[in-house]
């Protein structure tokens, strides 16, 4: 497999690149030669953000924490990604200018190769040269940037206008022989989950092969939505296996080498002091007191990811509950939450319509209140006129709040 220069593909998959913080860490723990020895490393969207992390040699466990960083901030609203005062494409700059270094351009010219779609003529464009570490960040962003989803108006790169390269392109490079390719969907790709059920039927979204099957139902919306930290940790964790799978299946390592079992190191890597201070009583009474005492993550979602990525999940994991513990939990965060979901059919039509205002009059530099009076009109009239048909009374109240907003 590796006798000829060979290349590696990330498709991009917005919140679902988490799976190849699993991936790509087992490789670079096991068979680290297949990342470090490729010729060219290609990516769209998120997966261009994973292709520049190891093309640069960035820390894994840190792009990690900045994912589930973000996804955190996204999960406190009702429209999630698609609220108005969270920036996406903003939270994603700052953690290039944070992590990038200056040299940075330098480094992946040649090497990286970001899929881009050029708006004026809807063709996909490949950028492997960069002249500047700024350069480099607005290519990376103008990869990510989905329309309506990120805004209205499109990023630039040298000038020229350009959205989300997987909008023509999601696995750049796929064409070519010697091309790892990397999925979080059940599909053909090399590297990607395992269907529960053979001969499915698949669609094939810009290159990338996409199975049609319940979970991949749910890998999609995760892409746009993000799931709780648990869920997040697995899909991590899935990636690891499923990443271990393929080197094992092209004898890239022994096909008798072990995956770390956590019922043998569960006391020598532990990822946090809480379990530490009970790991002599779990020693003892066995791995249920572990579990209890760890119980915002269940220990063996992550068994196997390294020790410095275990710790980051955990972390959010365990932010994400309350200090009065899991009962605490269940009987506060959950009925708040199956509460919001029950409201979201009365407010979304008005929370996407102000969203969609805000964002678009944000883009252009313009103030909300210098909004043209036709278009403020019809804004007001179509609410109204959703609500008298279709909606409560008391949600006039949550309209007039939004509309204070313009």
């Amino acid at each position: 497999l590796f006798d000829k220069e060979w290349s590696i593909s990330f498709a991009g998959c917005g919140f679902m690149g988490i799976y190849y913080v699993g991936a790509t860490s087992c490789i670079l723990e096991r068979f680290p030669r297949f990342i470090e020895d490729a010729s060219k490393i290609y990516g769209a969207s998120a997966g261009a953000l994973t292709a520049a992390v190891l093309t640069l040699g960035i820390p894994l466990e840190k792009c990690c924490a900045d994912l589930m960083s973000i996804a955190k901030e996204a999960r406190k609203h009702k429209l999630g990604p698609l609220h108005p005062s969270f920036k996406l494409l903003q939270r994603v700059q700052d953690t290039l200018l944070k992590h990038l270094p200056e040299d940075a351009h330098v480094r992946a010219s040649g090497k990286l190769s970001v899929s881009l779609t050029r708006v004026s003529d809807v063709k996909n464009v490949l950028v492997s040269e960069f002249d500047s570490r700024e350069e480099l960040i607005q290519a990376l962003i103008c990869s990510c940037f989905v329309p309506f989803y990120c805004g209205v108006i499109p990023p630039r790169y040298r000038g020229v206008h350009y959205v989300d390269g997987a909008v023509t392109d999601n696995l750049p490079g796929c064409q070519l022989k010697q091309t790892i390719t990397f999925s979080p969907y059940a599909g053909t790709s090399d590297i990607c989950p395992q269907a529960s059920t053979l001969n499915l039927p698949e669609v094939r979204f810009n290159n990338v092969s996409i199975q049609v099957n319940s979970e991949n139902l749910y890998r999609v919306t995760s892409t746009f939505f993000p799931p709780e930290p648990e869920a997040m940790a697995e899909i991590c964790h899935n990636g690891y296996r499923d990443a271990f799978r393929f080197l094992q299946v092209n004898n890239l390592i022994s096909s008798e080498c072990p995956i770390r079992n956590l019922a043998i190191d569960s006391f020598k890597y532990v990822c946090c002091e809480v379990v530490k201070e009970s790991s002599v009583k779990a020693q003892q009474d066995g791995l249920n007191t572990l579990r209890e005492d760890h119980w915002w993550l269940d220990p063996h979602l992550v068994e196997n990811l390294p020790i410095e990525i275990q710790r980051v999940l955990c972390v959010a994991c365990r932010e994400t509950r309350t200090a009065d513990g899991l009962f605490s939990y269940m009987t506060g965060y959950l009925p708040k939450k199956v509460t919001s979901y029950i409201q979201i059919p009365y407010f979304l039509p008005v929370e996407l319509v102000s969203s969609l205002s805000q964002r678009y009059l944000l883009t252009r530099g313009a103030s909300i209140h210098k909004i043209h009076g036709s278009v403020r009109f019809g804004l007001i009239l179509w609410c109204h006129f959703s609500i008298f048909f279709r909606y409560k009374k008391n949600v006039h109240a949550f309209l007039i709040c939004h509309l204070l907003k313009l």
